[in-house]
């Protein structure tokens, strides 16, 4: 039996629109292995997607969530100053922004590479793609954020690492990659496309843009 969230109660202080809800549902519900939200900059996708994950680990259903980012020079990645977490902090910023909107301490919630969270409380692993091989998600809600930016072969990679008991939640939008010299060879499309017609798979669209009318107005320009 799927799940539900209380119809009435705002969302984390959000009043949901309709799409919103049913992109939230979609995820929470367990209905769905694998949920895509093709949708512009500014309408909650990254939001949402963190804030249902933070209910779905707090009850149990999960063991924590991994948010991934793609690192569009990957190749300058390893020649960045610094361990894992200093090489993917500047990509993190969508992370960080939700969690702070959900009341959760990112320095807290966040698990360091390399080091051990004595108080216990570290749900969210923040991973580049760059560093997946050999990798196994098991239990866990995976964020795939930005997936426009990912190569189809960089985005099989990730997909190749989830086990069916992950709740997987590919977040992006096909006009705004930022693969200038390949943009045709994102897999984002392509993998939303794949697993359209599959019974566990759910395709999402968010329409509003609740940055305001800049953003909103900038986006129309093609």
């Amino acid at each position: 039996m799927a799940k539900k969230i209380h119809k009435n109660n705002l969302f984390f202080g959000l009043n949901l629109t309709n799409e919103q809800k049913e992109f939230r549902d979609s995820i929470y519900s367990g209905d769905y292995d694998i949920i895509f939200c093709n949708s512009k900059a500014g309408t909650g996708k990254t939001l949402i997607s963190i804030a249902t994950a933070k209910l779905l680990v707090s009850s149990g259903d999960f063991n924590g969530m991994v948010y991934i980012v793609f690192p569009v020079n990957e190749f300058k990645q390893g020649f960045l100053p610094g361990d894992l977490n200093t090489k993917t902090l500047p990509y993190a910023e969508p992370l960080h922004d939700a969690l702070i909107k959900i009341n959760e301490q990112p320095d807290k919630v966040i698990k360091q590479y390399g080091i051990i969270n004595k108080n216990g409380d570290s749900w969210v692993d923040c991973i580049s793609h760059s560093y997946l091989r050999g990798v196994n998600f098991e239990n866990k809600v995976v964020i795939i954020d930005e997936m426009q930016n990912g190569y189809e072969d960089e985005c099989k990679k990730i997909l190749t690492r989830c086990h069916d008991n992950c709740r997987v939640v590919c977040i992006g939008h096909h006009e705004q990659t930022d693969l200038y010299k390949y943009p045709e060879k994102s897999g984002f499309v392509r993998y939303l496309e794949h697993f359209s017609e599959q019974e566990r798979a759910k395709v999402c669209t968010l329409s509003q843009n609740f940055r305001g009318w800049i953003s909103s107005h900038a986006d129309k320009l093609s």
